[in-house]
């Protein structure tokens, strides 16, 4: 019952972290909010991982070119989901990136196993970003275009992070906590090049609740319940409740604006059918 309560944990408090992500940035440089949520990631995750650091870097430089790919992958996905939520809104950004794995994975399975039953999944995936194109409503001045293809980028660059994290920590024998600990250095340093200097500090200081309150909720203590909910239920279990994330976003982000926009509605229950199906259909015949 506990797995269970981890992921439910785990979807609260990605879905709740966008939207606020989204009110905090409207008025935040995002390469700001990017270095703040960076650097205390690494200090959190580095302090856990104390007593195992010498062998955690060691590791990773035994196997540079796979951490690299690590490192500017997981860049990349943050990079993008940030800016598509600011571009847009938390809920395109999460659909953009949930819909673009699920595609390449749909479409990955299809053509290695010929399954069929995929495409229906395919079709509604694609209807459902149709209309998140073409109609899904945002706030003036917002672009679905622009959040869709950030987003998207987003959903491939965590796939091809996935894949290498997963790699490094079976060929170095890494714990999962080894794993945070060492891969958000590039977005760090990345930041820290790009973060407009003048100012800083006190930019900083004057928002250094809310950044704190953001970085752990989206980026430290949901990492943390779906390692938990992973290990107590499975990967498959787990990824049916990972697919409620998209939708849960959008009910914070209705009540928090107010305003539920049928047609909005409409697209969010296409693309969580499409995300949710495939995934509970194989739990159902285990």
């Amino acid at each position: 019952m506990s797995g269970y309560l981890d992921a439910t944990i785990y979807v609260l408090l990605t879905s709740v972290a966008f939207v606020f992500l989204d009110h905090l940035i409207a008025g935040l440089n995002p390469v700001i909010a990017l270095f703040a949520m960076s650097a205390l990631a690494l200090v959190v995750f580095n302090g856990l991982n104390i007593p195992n650091l010498s062998a955690t870097y060691l590791a990773c430089w035994h196997n540079k070119a796979i951490y690299l790919k690590m490192s500017v992958a997981l860049a990349l996905d943050w990079v993008c989901m940030v800016f598509a939520s600011h571009i847009a809104d938390p809920f395109v950004a999460m659909a953009a990136l949930f819909s673009a794995l699920a595609l390449f994975g749909f479409g990955k399975i299809f053509l290695v196993t010929g399954n069929k039953s995929v495409l229906f999944s395919l079709f509604l995936l694609a209807l459902g970003l149709g209309l998140l194109l073409f109609r899904y409503q945002v706030k003036a001045g917002h672009s679905v275009a622009g959040g869709i293809i950030l987003g998207s980028v987003a959903g491939l660059a965590f796939y091809v992070y996935i894949a290498n994290s997963s790699k490094l920590a079976s060929l170095a024998q890494l714990s999962s906590l080894q794993v945070l600990a060492t891969r958000f250095w590039l977005l760090f340093i990345g930041a820290t090049i790009f973060v407009p200097k003048y100012g800083l500090f006190a930019i900083l200081k004057h928002n250094s609740l809310a950044l704190t309150i953001i970085s752990f909720g989206s980026l430290i203590i949901p990492i943390y319940y779906n390692q938990q909910a992973i290990k107590k239920l499975g990967s498959e279990l787990t990824s049916v409740f990972i697919s409620l994330v998209p939708p849960v976003t959008y009910g914070f982000y209705a009540i928090y604006n107010r305003q539920v926009i049928m047609v909005n509605v409409v697209v969010c229950i296409l693309i969580t059918l499409a995300l949710i199906v495939p995934n509970l259909v194989k739990v159902i015949r285990r």
